[in-house]
């Protein structure tokens, strides 16, 4: 009876590995997603960086890098990033990033212009702000745009 369930268990836990790999890949948009609403904002930063790691020009990690930045003000890192994005970005073709790619350098170059105008005695309570959970994504169009293009696959 022990080893049934030491096998049935084994079988149950090889079966969730796979799964988690495949969901990882095939649905990360849900996956970064749902950590930033629920809050673990480090988490997708780490995702970034993982991701960065291993392609300096993944324009997935390089969104959510940016996400994080402007998330926690951090305007240093931040018009550096988003510099990288509309440089990366634009050299993207696949079909439904070429699509959304228009908004998002829009939005990136309209914070560029109102980075210098940010009240600077707001700054620590807004970066405070940042900790807050239940916010989506303020870039997760361009994530689900690559999602759906297959870029994950």
């Amino acid at each position: 009876m022990k080893k049934m369930r030491i096998g049935f268990m084994l079988a149950t836990l090889a079966a969730l590995a796979c799964f988690a790999q495949t969901w990882g890949q095939t649905n990360f948009y849900e996956q970064v997603s749902s950590m930033w609403y629920s809050g673990n904002k480090t988490g997708v930063l780490s995702i970034a960086e993982q991701r960065l790691q291993q392609n300096t020009n993944d324009i997935a990690g390089l969104i959510l890098k940016m996400e994080y930045e402007l998330e926690f003000l951090n305007f240093e890192a931040m018009t550096n990033t988003m510099q990288r994005v509309v440089a990366v970005g634009g050299g993207v073709s696949t079909t439904n990033f070429v699509v959304e790619f228009p908004s998002l350098q829009g939005s990136i170059n309209h914070l560029l212009n109102m980075i210098p105008l940010y009240p600077v005695n707001e700054i620590a309570v807004d970066r405070e702000k940042g900790k807050i959970s239940g916010k989506p994504l303020d870039f997760g169009d361009a994530i689900k745009a690559l999602q759906d293009d297959g870029y994950f696959q």
